[in-house]
């Protein structure tokens, strides 16, 4: 791999990374000629001199009492020392404090999710590929049409329904008490992935057919290559073929997928949260827009970029160990 060119890579993503910084601060004060307001919006029995006290008191302590420009420049210092802020809530907790919290949960649903169906997914779409036109290939075109039509949101529903409430083989709705109960026992895992399991289930449905689907489109295109067919005319057996030339070439889109998938690993699962009441970065970011916390928005925003640039960066440094040509395209 080029030094040159991971150098470049990591500039284009540090110059990104800049810029949704930038656009993370203006764009909630848009339009807000007074962000103490929405930190305490005025009340019924305070007189007008109480509200402005109380306003000038919250401007002081989020930083709001100093021009626009001298608040950006504290935020990117605060955020170089990995503070994102302070949130409205009572008790005025930290931001990275409250994702903290809530970001361990998210991945329980999401890093489980991405494994079941990049595993599932690789298996049944070489399967497909090597049986096309058989009914292994034809159930995965059919189950692809379906996926497309269903969102998750409504494959969810009706697990919800029927295998929560009908069968009750599953929890419905997350056990509230899972999060502030948890102690490590295998009592406590064995509690949290019986109730994660619906959640998974219907993330995992879409997943496993988008990444079968990919995989047997890249196993087709890759076995119609000439190498391939000159790989079979040496004679080398079925399984060094298929996984030693096939597979290794076909996973560029694959890899393409995937980073696609981990950009959003986080804040991906915000309406499958909300269904099952699920205690993550979903549905603290629904808490925050709700009550117009948006120090808090804006620190969890920052967070999904964030990842999603890492995650983008890292996808194409891999390319380039899958496939050297990509450093000479870059070049030319």
């Amino acid at each position: 791999m080029k030094k040159s060119y991971v150098l470049k890579r990591v500039i284009y993503a540090i110059f990104i990374f800049f810029i949704v910084l930038t656009l993370n601060f203006f764009i909630p004060r848009i339009g807000v000629d007074d962000p103490a307001e929405r930190y305490y919006p005025p009340q019924g029995n305070m007189s007008e001199i109480e509200y402005e006290i109380i306003k000038q008191y919250t401007r002081e302590q989020y930083g709001f009492d100093v021009s626009t420009f001298e608040q950006y420049t504290n935020y990117v210092e605060a955020l170089m020392r990995l503070d994102l802020g302070t949130s409205f809530r009572s008790g005025s907790p930290k931001v990275v404090s409250l994702i903290g919290e809530r970001l361990p949960w998210t991945l329980v649903l999401s890093v489980t999710t991405l494994l079941i169906s990049l595993t599932m997914g690789l298996l049944i779409g070489t399967l497909a590929a090597w049986k096309r036109g058989r009914w292994q290939d034809t159930f995965l075109l059919n189950a692809s049409t379906i996926s497309v039509a269903l969102p998750g949101f409504f494959i969810a529903l009706m697990a919800s329904f029927y295998l929560g409430f009908e069968l009750e083989l599953f929890p419905a709705y997350t056990n509230p008490n899972m999060v502030s109960q948890f102690d490590w026992s295998l009592e406590a895992i064995r509690v949290v992935f019986n109730n994660a399991a619906l959640p998974i289930m219907s993330m995992s449905i879409g997943g496993i057919v988008g990444y079968a689907q990919s995989t047997r489109n890249s196993v087709i295109a890759v076995t119609n290559e000439d190498f391939i067919l000159t790989a079979r005319a040496k004679g080398l057996g079925h399984n060094k073929i298929l996984y030693k030339h096939t597979l290794r070439n076909a996973l560029l889109p694959i890899v393409t997928s995937l980073g696609m998938s981990i950009s959003g690993l986080i804040g991906g699962a915000i309406i499958i949260e909300q269904i099952f009441n699920w205690q993550g970065m979903g549905t603290l970011f629904l808490e925050a827009n709700s009550a117009n916390d948006y120090p808090l928005m804006m620190g969890i925003m920052l967070f999904l970029s964030t990842f999603a640039i890492i995650a983008n960066l890292l996808t194409e440094l891999f390319y380039v160990v899958l496939d050297p040509r990509v450093t000479v395209g870059d070049k030319r």
